[in-house]
């Protein structure tokens, strides 16, 4: 390398160092002012007997199925494939906003063949003229730098911005995965439970089928009246409707856990989930978590925050854009008419061009955009507290939902065994004929809607502590990826 074209990259190099150098003096970096929202100083106090969040979740529950089912999930799931492929997107910004502020190194080679007219050589006197050709061709090589001054900052801070953009969409790739995880084990324990509860309806309207059909047989035979009768009918076809819309739930719940396993339509018609013979797991107590946890580990206030950050830097991007920008561009190279003396030393060509551009009237438009990214800095503030009061209100109503659930499920214990006695006794006493059958059905009526009742209760209890580890940021395991926006 020529001794020009080294003391070139000096130059080069001094005024990148230089810019950066006042780059740093003369950023103005913008504040997001992220809210301060008052924390309680402790959550509500649970039960004695809890147990602690593992990590992840879900194996809290201690259940291969829902563990293999959550796996097969996150590899297939549309929505969790879509929130991957917007970390890459966020990531080539941030690639391309960090290029931005460094200098552009191109190479060009032209090779350029023109005619001259011969009646301009004519009317020159030149026609004649020995070495004097009508054609001509012309050979250039040269490498060429240019580079703006980041004096103001715009594209640090443009950097800036696309960080945090960054990090708000791997923050949202986790939120996503973590709410998929979630969204699993309730359809999962959802379709169990409709599962048992239509496993009772079928009982239930067997039973109901076989008095049916003795009522009939006592009103032909004159033991009974047809008021019996026919009230006997119904109730057989009010428990047919009831099991034939727990048949349709547990169709409905299977299909839409197919579908968040992300299986093709084919795969939901031919690989079908059965649950049959599986029941549900017991309840689990969680502990309150301190409330400065709740904010550390869930991904969505993470993204909030994140945005807000990145918000707070558009604000400077767009500040910067009102002060002058000043670009430096410089070329060396050869040109030469003939190929054989263009890298010979008469060849070398080089340039050198500094400018300054400052903007004076665009109809108040850079001005506009400045209020625009203020306003816009506004909303994610706001939409940052909003994130944060939701989540504490899902923490808060999961944590009192573990107390008031148990309780329904204690109730409905206490009145499947009631009504379970008191069936056995009415059937006796409508044998002897103590207790008309309106009695007897309305006491069958009650111990059946108990039963389902009790599924109901043991499956809100499961539900709850699957809203409770999502609401106090339960984490992924295996299954989490780092952030490495945050590196």
């Amino acid at each position: 390398m020529s001794r020009q074209v080294i003391k070139t990259a000096a130059r080069v190099t001094l005024v990148a160092a230089i810019a950066a150098a006042l780059g740093g003096c003369f950023v103005s970096k913008v504040d997001p002012q992220k809210p301060e929202l008052p924390l309680p100083d402790a959550l509500p106090q649970q039960a004695a007997q809890t147990s602690p969040l593992p990590n992840p979740w879900w194996t809290l529950f201690d259940d291969a199925k829902l563990n293999e089912l959550i796996v097969e999930a996150m590899k297939h799931n549309p929505d969790a494939q879509i929130a991957a492929a917007r970390v890459m997107e966020a990531r080539s910004y941030l690639r391309i906003a960090n290029a931005d502020r460094l200098p552009t190194v191109n190479l060009e080679g032209n090779v350029t063949r023109t005619k001259q007219s011969e009646l301009s050589l004519a009317e020159q006197g030149l026609e004649n003229v020995p070495g004097v050709r009508t054609t001509q061709t012309g050979y250039t090589v040269q490498g060429t730098v240019a580079y703006e001054l980041d004096l103001w900052g715009k594209y640090q801070r443009a950097s800036e911005s696309a960080r945090a953009q960054l990090l708000n969409s791997e923050y949202g790739r986790e939120a996503t995965k973590l709410s998929l995880t979630g969204e699993v084990a309730r359809t999962y324990y959802s379709l169990i439970a409709a599962a048992e509860q239509l496993a009772r309806g079928r009982d239930t309207l067997k039973s109901r089928e076989e008095a049916s059909d003795l009522e009939k047989l006592r009103y032909e035979s004159g033991e009974s009246d047809e008021f019996t009768f026919k009230r006997a009918e119904a109730d057989a076809a009010a428990t047919r409707v009831s099991t034939r819309q727990l048949e349709l739930q547990v169709v409905q719940f299977t299909n839409a856990l197919g579908a968040l396993l992300g299986r093709s339509p084919k795969a939901l018609v031919d690989e079908a989930i059965s649950v049959q013979g599986v029941n549900l797991p017991s309840s689990v107590q969680l502990p309150a978590a301190l409330p400065s946890a709740v904010l550390s580990q869930r991904p969505d206030i993470g993204a909030a925050e994140a945005a807000l950050n990145a918000s707070a830097a558009d604000i400077g991007v767009a500040r910067a854009q009102l002060f002058p920008s000043i670009s430096i561009t410089g070329a060396y190279g050869s040109a030469s008419p003939e190929l054989d003396s263009l890298f010979t030393g008469p060849a070398k060509i080089w340039s050198a061009t500094g400018g300054i551009l400052q903007p004076i009237f665009q109809g108040g438009r850079l001005r506009a955009n400045v209020s625009r990214a203020e306003a816009v800095r506004e909303q994610r503030k706001s939409e940052y507290a909003r994130t944060v009061q939701q989540a504490f209100r899902e923490v808060l109503d999961s944590l009192q939902g573990q107390t008031l659930i148990a309780g329904v499920r204690e109730a409905n214990d206490q009145q499947v065994a009631a009504l379970s006695r008191a069936t056995e006794l009415a059937e006796l006493r409508y044998a002897q004929g103590d207790i008309s059958y309106l009695e007897l059905l309305d006491v069958r009526r009650g111990l059946y809607q108990a039963q389902i009742d009790l599924v109901a209760a043991r499956r809100d209890a499961l539900l709850n502590t699957i809203d409770l580890a999502l609401a106090v940021g339960g984490g992924l395991g295996d299954q989490a990826e780092p952030l490495t926006a945050r590196r």
